[in-house]
């Protein structure tokens, strides 16, 4: 997809290997131009406000965004995860041909999220652990500190240079054996930061339609 125009596969495959040890990497996907464009769609969708507090008792998440977890599926941004997928998923079969693992890959779950300047973000938390193998999360616009913790306390851990533009891939259960699911948050926004998140939800059954 031309819209992807500054993602290089060659980058893609050379950072999936790294994955496994270093949780969170962005890459140059997005031009500047493609940011604006996808974020005047964002802004077109209907968003609800995040449940202030998630996670359980004993591990609170604390969320302070919007998202929209029901965009249809005729909405360009399912293109984007269409066109990631085809990147993906064959480096990941090459990938996994080291190890002997199987790859089933399929960005079949995707969420729009707004962060308001001044918002809470999100606190330390992990993915839910039927999210697999690599999440991927497009920032659109806006600013914030994207933070990798070693645990689930706020103050330890470092800030991943994420940028507008900029894809993360996020290892996930299934990248490497025994892969452990990483802490993270989003803090310190002062301009509206937008993202598309995607993911393999191996709960879903359905199929992204060609």
């Amino acid at each position: 997809m031309s819209a992807l125009d500054l993602l290089d596969t060659r980058e893609v495959a050379e950072k999936l290997g790294q994955l496994a040890t270093k949780p969170a990497i962005a890459l140059d996907c997005i031009s500047k131009e493609r940011c604006a464009e996808f974020s005047a769609l964002a802004d077109q969708l209907q968003y609800r406000d995040a449940q202030p507090v998630a996670g359980t008792e004993r591990t609170p998440v604390y969320q302070d965004f919007e998202l929209d977890y029901e965009v249809p599926r005729e909405h360009r941004f399912w293109r984007i995860a269409e066109a990631l997928q085809e990147v993906f998923r064959p480096l990941l079969e090459a990938y996994h041909e080291t190890d002997g693992g199987e790859v089933d890959f399929e960005l079949n779950d995707l969420i729009v999220q707004r962060y308001p300047p001044g918002c809470a973000g999100i606190s330390p938390h992990r993915d839910h652990i039927e999210y697999r193998v690599v999440i991927l999360i497009l920032l659109l616009s806006g600013d914030g500190d994207f933070r990798i913790h070693p645990e689930r306390d706020e103050n330890t851990g470092g800030i991943v240079n994420f940028q507008p533009g900029q894809l993360l891939m996020m290892g996930a259960p299934g990248l490497a054996p025994g892969f452990i699911r990483p802490f993270h948050s989003v803090r310190n926004v002062s301009d509206v930061r937008r993202t598309i998140g995607m993911r393999y939800d191996c709960r879903r059954h359905h199929h992204l339609q060609h």
